[in-house]
């Protein structure tokens, strides 16, 4: 009789589990708390990295971008997000220089072909200088 036992009724960690009343409650509840820092975990990482200013990382480099371009000036970005997996509903730059023309075309195609923004949801303005 003894060789009909499973391997696992040999283990004594697995005989005091047995005798633990409702331990599948226990594992369930267990294996939920399990489940949903998994899931907070993933949602922290899917925002973007917030560095100085509260600016993220992309919105740093755009601003790096802008302002090498002629004319354009001290610039700020702000790219504004419809949900958590990042996609983008639209953009705002400020840039002391925007009130060229010019400088306004260069700064509009820029961002769209950075961030593939159609033209129409990006927002140019005139900063201070």
């Amino acid at each position: 009789m003894n060789e009909n036992k499973k391997w696992f009724d040999k283990i004594p960690l697995f005989q005091k589990l047995k005798n633990i009343k409702h331990i599948e409650i226990i594992i369930a509840v267990i294996f939920a708390i399990i489940i949903l820092l998994i899931y907070l975990s993933s949602i922290g990482s899917t925002k973007s990295t917030s560095t100085k200013g509260g600016q993220t990382e992309l919105e740093i480099r755009l601003c790096g971008i802008l302002e090498d371009l002629e004319g354009v000036g001290k610039v700020s970005v702000m790219i504004n997000y419809l949900d958590e997996k990042q996609t983008m509903a639209g953009v705002v730059v400020v840039a002391s220089g925007a009130s060229d023309v010019a400088v306004r075309l260069q700064i509009l195609r820029a961002v769209e072909t950075v961030l593939n923004l159609p033209t129409t949801n990006i927002e140019i303005l005139v900063g201070n200088k």
